[in-house]
């Protein structure tokens, strides 16, 4: 903690000693009608030669606007919109000094108010050079969560097992900030989180060197920004009706002003979920086949609050502060699990099993950012700082009762445990940018610390022999982990040629240290991390890029950590305090057509990447799970994506992908024994939306999901077909919005998860809720007329992009 608070009090100094000098202008004028009265509340926004938002205002009583800060440039024009009028737009003008424009006119739209049509946009897909945009602000496809709309987004592949790019767990950032939560979190806050706040989702299957070393593809989602000042808010709720129904209610509220924009976001998930499975082990010990098969099913009752909190405040015409704050409290969650297991064998008597096991658990998790970034003459500088505080809590109570086939008792296994996980995590970040020339240049430096204390207590253990709770060991394990980065890059474009690279440094320090078992185990290792695009365009509607990039991956605390923890007495995943980190090659070649088609051929050296790999104690019929450095890791695919407007009321993506994945890993240490678990797979995804009725009242959605056998860990999953649709309907002058989606209509979303090699034979089918039923309301609130305004605005904007 010493580190942590010396390291906050330098990033505080930098963060408020900084100051520079650079040269920026105030734009002003008056908007007025054709009798030149003036137009007040009008919309007012500053367009780059690209004709892309700079900045928006709306005018005073008296028709007036100022837009304050712009950096100089050759090419800028003004557009002005406003319900019942025509929007205006001024020829282009250039900007070396504080300029006043002539007055603005607008002429009354032939339309009246009531007869205002907004058409929405649809989305548009934009390559660059290093990532894949999905623009999909005030699309059809912006309504629902910010989870909907990644399950809509080309490349992104949302399981009940977690959000995937090209079969591997994707990072999330949110406004380019790494979001530091755990996989159920993350999901849980993008169900949250209201998808008409989304402007766009950046996928990046190579991230260039101002991004982190560690993980695969990042997904940056962009939340959308109001030029215009006021008030604006919202209240929703869902009701998802399953085998059990679970509940949102939530609440946004966006403020702005010339000094303070205020984004809160607040959600309550009420819910009782279930999950059950079918599970099968065989254990062969001598010849001898003895069959375990299993009902399993759990229960689990919680309340989870949501917060997020966004405010940026202008400290002077060349300087901004933005605070973030996301806060998870799930308190008083509780798991029931029962399960019955009969056991088979033609050397004995057929024995079951009785299990139940109860766990009370609470969890939080609160994550502060702070930014200052400072606008010079040729650039930006930004300083940050990130604090994550975790803890978690959990008590869990198991009892067997075997049985014979008389249901007389053979003997009542139990045990107990108290665990508890506390993890603080601190980052502190320097990013430059500037331009030489034609050149755009970034540097930037990291430091990030990780301190991680787990304990866990095994008490009330009671006929534990010949199981695996001979493993069980109370413990307190603590991880401290320090990186220290540092990266520069360049990008330039020139006529058909886009080029970028990077380089990335990081020094990494890690310490596990286990009390009880009094071992510790410590990394010391520096890396570079290089990366490189090149887009190149011979001619209109044709683009062809490369990119590589080298990635790590880092043995989690989790994965160290080597506790046993025990879903029964004959079932544990348990740590390994021996893992290494793993180092992969990336290279990712595609063509895009028209800006419309989209081809990927990718391959990727995963290395040593860490695995889960289970094993089987045939003789004690127990089955143990743990990680591992895989042997080798390879995988490669052909990725294709389209998506266009079929007609004026249907829009379809598409996204198809045929891949190979396959990892090597030893499943008998003693005889060093190695298995390679590889499958050809394919995916594919259709999403029809459809408008159906002029007004644009009412929207719908058809959704089709398939997805051939894939790799989870020494498992493999069989096939999966998801078929969803939905209706969305808006009522009252489009002030509130009621929806009904049914999801998994086919019932195959649910596969077998198998594995059968040396020593091991096992199978599970776990059935989660994937059918439902769900039902939404949203009511819009606020200032309703700057609403109605930027409506106007999207809607020319649309016309825009579609021409």
């Amino acid at each position: 903690m010493t580190k942590i608070k010396n390291s906050l009090i330098l990033i505080f100094i930098v963060l408020t000693a900084f100051s520079a000098y650079s040269q920026d202008f105030n734009i002003s004028g008056k908007v007025q009608d054709v009798n030149a009265q003036p137009i007040p509340f009008a919309n007012v926004v500053l367009l780059d030669a690209e004709k892309e938002i700079i900045q928006g205002t709306i005018t005073e009583d008296n028709g007036s606007f100022v837009i304050s800060s712009i950096k100089p440039s050759d090419e800028y024009y003004i557009k002005v919109s406003f319900v019942g009028f025509e929007d205006a737009t001024t020829s282009v003008f250039s900007l070396s000094g504080n300029k006043t424009l002539p007055p603005i006119i607008l002429q009354a739209s032939q339309e009246t108010l009531d007869e205002v049509t907004i058409t929405a946009k649809t989305p548009t897909v934009v390559r660059k050079a290093d990532r894949l945009v999905f623009n999909v602000e005030n699309s059809i496809l912006s309504t629902g969560s910010t989870l909907d709309i990644l399950r809509r987004t080309p490349a992104v592949v949302v399981t009940q097992g977690g959000i995937n790019v090209r079969n591997q767990p994707v990072t999330v950032y949110l406004n380019d900030r790494k979001v530091q939560l755990s996989v159920e979190e993350i999901r849980s806050l993008l169900e949250s989180l209201d998808g008409n706040n989304i402007k766009s989702v950046e996928v990046i299957t190579n991230p260039p060197a101002k991004y982190d070393a560690e993980g695969g593809a990042i997904l940056n989602i962009n939340t959308s920004k109001a030029v215009a000042a006021g008030y604006k808010g919202n209240v929703s709720a869902t009701g998802t009706y399953a085998i059990y129904p679970k509940h949102t209610f939530g609440t946004s509220h966006f403020f702005k002003n010339d000094k303070v924009s205020l984004f809160f976001n607040y959600s309550y998930n009420p819910l009782k979920a279930t999950k059950q499975s079918d599970n099968s082990i065989n254990y062969v010990d001598q010849g001898v086949s003895t069959i375990w098969d299993q009902d399993f099913e759990r229960k689990t009752w919680s309340k989870a609050h949501n917060a997020n909190l966004v405010v940026d405040y202008e400290l002077t015409e060349k300087s901004q502060l933005s605070l973030s704050v996301i806060g998870l409290f799930s308190p008083d969650v509780f798991e029931f699990t029962r399960a019955t297991t009969d056991v088979i064998s033609p050397s004995q008597d057929p024995f079951f099993i009785r299990t139940q096991s109860n766990i009370d658990s609470d969890r939080n998790n609160v994550a502060f950012d702070l930014k200052h970034t400072y606008a010079l003459e040729k650039g930006e500088l930004s300083t940050s700082a990130h604090f994550t505080s975790f803890n978690r809590s959990k008590l869990q109570r198991l009892g067997s009762i075997y049985t014979d086939q008389n249901d007389d008792v053979l003997s009542n296994v139990r045990f107990a445990t108290d665990a508890t996980q506390d993890i603080e995590i601190f980052t502190g970040q320097v990013d430059y940018n500037t331009s030489f020339g034609e050149v755009l240049f970034e540097s930037g430096a990291k430091v990030a610390i990780i301190d991680s204390q787990s304990k866990i207590d095994f008490f009330d253990l009671n006929n534990v022999e010949n199981t695996g709770l001979e493993q069980a060991q109370s413990d307190n394990f603590l991880y401290d982990e320090n990186v220290y980065a540092a990266y520069i890059s360049f990008n330039k474009d020139w006529e058909k040629w886009s080029i970028k690279g990077g380089l990335r440094a990081e020094q990494t320090n890690s310490v596990g240290n286990s009390i009880v078992l009094n071992t510790k185990t410590e990394l010391d290792y520096f890396e570079l991390f290089p990366s490189a695009y090149v887009q190149y365009s011979p001619f209109e509607n044709h683009s062809f890029a490369i990119d590589y990039s080298r990635r790590l991956e880092r043995p989690r605390y989790q994965d160290l950590n080597p506790f046993a923890y025990f879903i029964n007495e004959n079932n544990f995943i348990i740590g390994n305090s021996g893992l290494q980190p793993s180092f992969s090659h990336q290279f990712n070649v595609n063509y895009s057509l028209k800006d419309e088609y989209f081809f990927d051929v990718y391959y990727r050296d995963n290395g040593e990447n860490i695995v889960t790999v289970a094993t089987q104690d045939n003789e004690n019929q127990v089955l143990r799970s743990d990680s591992q450095n895989a042997l080798g890791s390879k995988s490669w695919g052909l990725d294709f994506n389209h998506g266009r407007s079929v007609s004026s009321w249907l829009y379809t993506s598409v996204y198809l992908s045929a891949f190979h994945e396959e990892d090597s890993f030893l499943i008998n240490r003693s005889t060093n024994t190695s298995f390679k678990n590889d499958v050809n797979g394919f995916y594919a995804y259709v999403g029809n939306y459809l408008t159906l009725d002029n007004a644009e009242t009412l929207t719908g959605f058809v959704t089709f999901e398939y997805l051939s056998k894939f790799i989870v860990g020494s498992y493999t999953q069989d096939e999966t077909i998801q078929l969803d649709l939905g209706l969305r309907k808006s009522l009252w002058n489009k002030r509130a919005s009621l929806s009904l989606s049914v999801g998994d209509i086919l019932n195959q979303a649910n596969a077998v998860v198998s594995a059968k090699y040396e020593g091991l034979d096992n199978q599970y089918f776990p059935e989660l809720e994937t059918q439902f039923l769900r039902i939404g309301f949203n009511y819009n609130f606020g200032n309703y007329k700057l609403k109605d305004n930027n409506r106007d605005l999207d809607k020319a904007e649309r016309d825009r992009i579609n021409n």
